[in-house]
């Protein structure tokens, strides 16, 4: 349509497999220009780019060689886009024809609006979290769904009724949508951040230049969760708390920080205890139990061993490891 705006898409790959050309098929029908449509490899070994060269010839391609995060390589996406807007996309997520139409009308009715998320549904249309609140040190010391029941506006994670777009402290990063005009200001992702927590910290510092992150309910994109967090589940987690702790420290002081790290093993401690007794309970014949003991216990280790930096997601490019 003549005079809409252009979308440009940034993926992050990481053995995507088949996930990565579908992500990429699900742009191109949407409308999006496959010129447009830039991914970005973290040292897959799979055959996931061979497809995307196959059947999207016009995708640009750039390759890492090892795993450089997830925030190195979107902001290596951005400064190559080109687009009004910057869609940052899984590859295991997947545009509707609904989608790209919504945000562009979000964005046209919200000029300060420079971060949108969409509402993410699992394939059998189920709701997902799409947003959430920032986190704050204390919180670590609630179970979260007893803080959905004390706040639950703070923490409503799925917006499943929610119709018209809203301003909200964060959106999830599986499908979200940057005003590219808006970067100078805002400035690229937090390199800092491996895996987790960077695009709340994006979020976190628009809200502070007074700019403005909305979710946009109008926008739904299907999304297979966890694909990369599924096939690494211990290691996730620990780069899950290592980006935990630096968000805290970057955004608290090392004060909370600090707390956080003193409790996060007592915490660990406690899982592991009580997983390991209802291992026992069973006579270890239950594989859940045992997978979850042993999950629990390297996590433990990895906190006594004060957080070595080589632990967590494999194939790290090694000048970009983090603390």
């Amino acid at each position: 349509m003549a005079g809409a705006p252009a979308f440009s898409v940034v993926i992050v790959n990481y053995n995507g497999g088949t996930a990565l050309a579908e992500a990429l098929a699900s742009c191109v029908t949407q409308g999006v220009d496959e010129g447009h449509c830039i991914v970005v490899d973290n040292g897959s070994r799979d055959a996931s780019l061979e497809r995307v060269v196959q059947t999207h010839p016009r995708t640009e391609i750039i390759r890492n060689g090892c795993n450089a995060g997830f925030a190195r390589a979107v902001n290596q996406g951005l400064r190559r886009a080109t687009g009004d807007y910057v869609l940052i996309l899984n590859n295991d997520a997947r545009l509707l024809p609904e989608t790209l139409p919504a945000f562009a009308a979000c964005f046209a009715a919200h000029p300060a609006l420079v971060l949108a998320g969409a509402r993410l549904l699992s394939p059998d249309g189920s709701p997902q979290n799409c947003v959430a609140a920032l986190p704050r040190w204390w919180h670590e010391f609630f179970p979260p769904g007893l803080l959905k029941r004390l706040w639950p506006q703070r923490f409503a994670g799925k917006m499943a009724h929610v119709t018209r777009a809203q301003p909200v402290p964060s959106v999830i990063g599986a499908a979200l949508v940057l005003r590219r005009g808006a970067l100078p200001k805002l400035g690229f992702l937090d390199e800092d951040f491996f895996f987790y927590l960077e695009e709340t910290e994006w979020c976190r510092r628009a809200w502070g230049k007074g700019l403005e992150v909305w979710f946009c309910p109008a926008a739904p994109v299907t999304h297979q969760l966890g694909q990369t967090a599924n096939r690494f589940r211990v290691a996730a987690r620990i780069e899950f708390q290592r980006s935990k702790l630096l968000y805290l420290r970057k955004t608290e002081g090392p004060l909370a920080a600090g707390i956080v790290a003193l409790w996060l093993p007592v915490k660990a401690a406690v899982d592991t205890l009580s997983n390991g007794l209802a291992m026992l309970a069973s006579l270890g014949l239950s594989a859940r139990l045992r997978r979850r003991f042993r999950g629990y216990a390297t996590i433990l280790l990895w906190h006594l061993l004060l957080r070595p930096r080589t632990w967590g997601l494999p194939d790290k490019c090694p000048q970009r490891t983090r603390p």
